[in-house]
C-alpha cells in the first residue's frame, strides 16, 4: 500500500483544484448576473457581456461537474434490477455499463474537440471570445469523465489494464460503427430504437444521461442508414446545456443552502410553531407549514427534506412522536418544494413545453396549498388516534408578533422572486440570483449564522447537483430531436385520441401512467423524457399547458415517497438513523391523501389557473 500514496496525493490535489474551479465558475456567473441587475436599475448602464459570460461559465461548470459526478457516483442511476442479480452477473453488467459510458465519452471527446476546432475562428457577439472556447467544454468534460472512470483502478494498483482496454475498444467501436459506418444498421424505427434502448439501459443501471445518449446515438445510426453526424451530436448536446434561463437552477439551490446554513429556516419553523404548534399533532402541522413556506424559497425537495430532518425530527421525537412517523411526514411535506414557486421542476417543464415561467410559478401556489391541507388533514387524524398532542400552551399575540418580526427577513424572499417576475424587473435567472444573494446577506449579516468558510462547500454542492440535472437535459436535445423527426409525439397523440377524446378520461389515464412510471424514474428525468411526447397532445384535448404542468409535477412528486426507490424517504431515514422500511410503512397514509389531492388538482383546473389568470390575464 505504501506505493499508492503518491498517485493518491496527486489525484487529491487535482480533485481539489477542479472543485475550486467549479466553485469559481458558479460564483462568477452569479456575480455577472447580479452586476447586470445593478447596472441596469441603479446606474442605468446595462452591459452586453454579462449574460454571455454567465452562459460560458455555466457550460464549463456543467461538464466539469459531470466529471466529478462520475468520481462521486452522483449521476442518476436506477439499479434496482441489477441489485437482484448474483455477484458474477453484476460484474458482467458493470463491465457493459463501463463500456457504454466509455463509448459516449470517447465520441464526445473526439468529435467535441473537432466541433471546438471548427468553431474556434468565429468570435462570440458580446465578449469577442472564440466560440470554440464554449464548445471546448464538451471534450474537456468527456476527457475528465474517462479519467475518473480509470483512476480508481490505477489507485488500487491492479485491474486497470482491462479498464484501459475497454476505453480503447469503445473508441474503436465508436469510430468504425458510427463514423465509418462499416456495419449496416437494421431496419428498425429510429424512434422506437431510441426509446427501447433508453429504458432497457436504465434498467441495467446505466446512468440516465448516458442511457439517453446511447438511445440518441443508435437512433441517429438507424435513422440515417449508418451515417451519424457525430460532430452535430456533440453540438446539440452542448446547445442543450447552453441555456441562460436554466442558470436559475443553481441559483435557487444556492438560495436554499444559504437559508439552511444562515438560520433562516430555523426562524421560519419558530414562526410556524407559534401559529399551529398548539393544534392536535402540532409539530406535524409545523413540519408541513414550514415546508410550504420554505418551498417558496429553495425549489429543491431533497434540500428541504435534509434541512427539516436536522431541525424538526429530533424535536418531534422528544415530544412523543415516533421517529418513523417524524421521518414520514418530513418526507411527504418536502415534496411541496417543487409545487410552491420557485420550483426546479417547473423550470424544467417550462423549458421543454415553452410556457411562461412566471405564470407557471404563480399557478403552483394553489396546488401547493391543496397538497399541504391534505397532508395536515392526514396528520390531524393520525395524531388524534395516537395521542400526538400539540404544545401545552397556545402562543399569545405578542409571541406571534415577535416571531413574525424575527422571520420577516426570511419572508421577504418570495416577495422578491414573484414580485420581481410579475413586475418585469428581472428575468427568472436574475430573480434566482437576487434571491441567492439576499439569502447570503440575511444569513451572514442579519441572523449571523452563515460562516464565510461555508461558502465553497455551498457553491460546490449547488454546482454538482446542477451538473447532474443539466447533463440529462443537455443530452435530451438530440434524443428529443429524433422523437420529433420520427413523429413519435404526434403518433402517441393520435393513439391516445383514438382511445378517448374525453379530456377527463385522458387526464385519468395520464395520471395512472405517471404514477407507475414515476416509481423507477426520478422526477426530473421523467419530465425530460415524457413531456416532449405529451406536449403535442394538449391542444387536441383542449387542456391548458399550465394546468397540465401542475398535474404532471404533482403526480411525479409522489414517486420520491414510493418504495422501493423513494429518495426522500431514504434521505430522512438516513439522517434520523431510522429503518427505511418503517418509514415507508408510515408514509403510506400521506401517499393516499396526496393522490386525493392530485385528483382535486386534476379535475378542478381553477385551482391552478385562477391566480395566474388574475395576475397575468387569461392566456390566449
Amino acid at each position: 500500500m505504501h506505493r499508492l500514496w503518491f498517485p493518491k496525493l496527486i489525484f487529491a490535489g487535482f480533485d481539489r483544484s477542479l472543485e475550486w474551479l467549479i466553485v469559481i465558475l458558479l460564483a462568477t456567473s452569479l456575480g455577472a448576473t447580479l452586476l447586470q441587475v445593478f447596472l441596469r436599475y441603479f446606474l442605468n448602464s446595462p452591459v452586453t457581456w454579462s449574460e454571455e459570460y454567465s452562459r460560458f461559465a455555466f457550460l464549463w461548470m456543467v461538464f466539469l461537474g459531470a466529471a466529478i459526478g462520475i468520481q462521486r457516483k452522483s449521476h442518476v442511476i436506477i439499479d434496482n434490477l441489477v441489485m437482484l442479480m448474483p455477484p458474477w452477473a453484476q460484474n458482467i453488467v458493470g463491465l457493459f455499463v463501463n463500456f457504454l459510458m466509455a463509448l459516449i465519452c470517447a465520441i464526445l471527446l473526439g468529435y467535441g474537440w473537432q466541433l471546438a476546432a471548427i468553431t474556434m475562428p468565429s468570435d462570440s457577439i458580446a465578449l469577442g471570445w472564440p466560440v470554440g472556447l464554449f464548445y471546448a467544454s464538451v471534450p474537456a468534460g468527456a476527457a475528465l469523465m474517462l479519467l475518473y472512470m480509470l483512476r480508481q483502478k490505477i489507485i488500487e494498483g491492479r485491474g486497470y489494464l482491462p479498464s484501459i482496454l475497454i476505453v480503447i475498444l469503445a473508441a474503436l467501436v465508436g469510430y468504425f460503427l458510427f463514423a465509418e459506418g462499416v456495419v449496416e444498421p437494421p431496419e428498425i424505427h429510429p424512434g422506437i430504437m431510441a426509446m427501447v434502448l433508453l429504458f432497457a439501459l436504465m434498467a441495467l443501471g446505466v446512468p440516465v444521461a448516458f442511457s439517453m445518449a446511447i438511445g440518441a446515438l443508435f437512433g441517429y445510426w438507424v435513422g440515417r442508414g449508418g451515417s451519424v453526424p457525430l460532430t452535430g451530436l456533440a453540438h446539440q448536446f452542448a446547445n442543450g446545456v447552453d441555456s441562460f434561463i436554466l442558470l436559475a437552477i443553481p441559483f435557487f439551490l444556492l438560495a436554499g443552502e444559504f437559508m439552511n446554513a444562515g438560520g433562516i429556516l430555523e426562524r421560519l419553523f419558530r414562526l410556524c410553531m407559534v401559529l399551529v404548534g398548539h393544534i392536535t399533532g402540532g409539530l406535524g402541522h409545523v413540519n408541513v407549514l414550514g415546508n410550504l413556506i420554505m418551498g417558496g424559497m429553495s425549489g429543491s425537495g431533497a434540500a428541504d427534506a435534509s434541512a427539516t430532518s436536522k431541525i424538526l425530527i429530533p424535536v418531534m421525537e422528544r415530544t412523543g412522536y415516533s421517529r418513523a412517523y417524524s421521518c414520514a411526514i418530513t418526507s411527504a411535506s418536502a415534496i411541496l418544494a417543487n409545487l410552491i414557486p420557485p420550483s426546479i421542476a417547473m423550470m424544467i417543464y417550462a423549458s421543454i413545453i415553452w410556457v411562461s415561467v412566471g405564470r407557471l410559478f404563480i399557478a403552483g401556489i394553489g396546488p401547493g396549498i391543496v397538497m399541504a391541507l391534505c397532508m395536515m388533514s392526514a396528520n390531524h387524524i393520525i395524531s388524534k388516534r395516537r395521542g400526538y398532542k400539540g404544545l401545552e400552551k397556545r402562543a399569545t399575540l405578542k409571541e406571534v408578533w415577535q416571531e413574525t418580526k424575527g422571520a420577516a427577513w426570511a419572508l421577504g424572499m418570495p416577495v422578491i422572486i414573484l414580485g420581481g417576475l410579475r413586475l418585469g424587473i428581472v428575468t427568472p435567472t436574475e430573480a434566482a440570483g437576487v434571491a441567492a444573494f439576499y439569502a447570503l446577506l440575511v444569513g451572514a449579516f442579519v441572523y449571523k449564522k452563515l460562516k464565510w468558510a461555508d461558502l465553497p462547500r455551498i457553491f460546490f454542492s449547488a454546482a454538482l447537483e446542477t451538473s447532474i440535472i443539466m447533463m440529462i437535459l443537455g443530452i435530451s436535445t438530440p434524443f428529443n430531436w429524433i422523437l420529433a423527426a420520427e413523429r413519435i409525439p404526434q403518433e402517441a397523440a393520435a393513439l391516445m385520441i383514438s382511445i378517448t377524446k374525453n379530456p377527463m378520461v385522458f387526464l385519468l389515464l395520464i395520471n395512472i401512467f405517471l404514477l407507475i412510471v414515476g416509481i423507477p424514474i426520478e422526477t426530473f428525468p421523467a419530465l425530460i423524457i415524457l413531456m416532449p411526447i405529451f406536449g403535442p397532445m394538449l391542444p387536441a384535448m383542449g387542456i391548458d399547458p399550465i394546468h397540465f404542468g401542475l398535474i404532471v409535477i404533482a403526480n411525479l412528486l409522489i414517486a420520491p415517497l414510493t418504495p422501493p426507490v423513494g429518495m426522500l424517504v431514504f434521505i430522512t431515514s438516513s439522517l434520523a438513523k431510522c429503518s427505511p422500511a418503517e418509514v415507508f410503512k408510515e408514509v403510506m397514509p400521506f401517499m393516499a391523501i396526496m393522490i386525493v389531492g392530485l385528483l382535486i388538482i386534476t379535475y378542478v383546473p381553477q385551482i391552478s389557473l385562477f391566480l395566474p389568470n388574475l395576475i397575468y390575464g387569461v392566456s390566449k
